[in-house]
């Protein structure tokens, strides 16, 4: 689901945008499993701009920091945990004694990047500007690497005006980001919770009672 903003300053959109951000955060019940996030990097798709990917990638890190380490489902410390490749059997022991239900290594992948100027179609000769971030998340358990998870967070801001200044143009990725990040995390997480009562309830089928064999005469 995308988080669009319409805005004829980029004043306005920053007001929406932290009002909005502040309901996405909220969790709708308590956390019941907490798993250990560890990033691995942040890719753009090749076709987008280099100056633009400067612009959005360092904010998407640093939400994504900021977001690992204050959200009550994430832990990104693991003091004293065995080596998962040397020993993968004893890492799994260590997250089920930290009550850590797994653990993934993080790639986040920036789908979208960009700045777009056209003419405002029902205003003419008036231009106006928009802005896109969108990017995914992988997640890949450690230590055997498969694919754990996937999450998306996608957002953008439109404005009237074929320029805005540069403070203007840094809040509205500082917001994008924000946005994008948090969604991102959202999505990912209800992957898992969904997988986990998946697996729950898988294990609390009871198994079908096995037939007697038939009596012989």
């Amino acid at each position: 689901m995308a988080s669009t903003f319409w805005s004829r300053s980029v004043a306005a959109f920053v007001l929406t945008a932290v009002s909005l951000t502040g309901a996405v955060s909220l969790a709708a019940d308590p956390p019941k499993e907490r798993y250990y996030f560890e990033l691995k990097a942040i890719t753009p798709k090749p076709e987008l701009q280099a100056d633009i990917v400067k612009m959005a990638t360092p904010r998407v890190l640093a939400e994504l920091t900021r977001a690992f380490e204050h959200h009550p489902q994430i832990v990104v410390k693991l003091e004293g945990a065995p080596d998962p490749k040397a020993d993968p059997d004893g890492y799994r022991h260590y997250l089920d004694k930290s009550h850590i239900s797994d653990a993934f290594t993080v790639t986040i992948e920036l789908t979208d990047a960009s700045e777009v100027t056209a003419p405002i179609p029902d205003k003419p000769g008036a231009q106006g500007h928009e802005t896109r971030l969108a990017l995914r998340m992988l997640g890949a358990h450690i230590p055997d690497d498969t694919l754990g998870f996937t999450g998306r967070g996608k957002a953008g801001a439109r404005g009237e005006g074929a320029k805005v200044s540069e403070r203007e143009r840094q809040e509205t990725w500082d917001q994008l980001s924000e946005l994008a990040v948090s969604q991102a995390i959202k999505t990912a997480l209800e992957e898992l919770t969904l997988a986990a009562k998946t697996k729950a309830k898988s294990k609390s089928k009871p198994k079908p009672a096995r037939s007697a064999p038939p009596a012989n005469h």
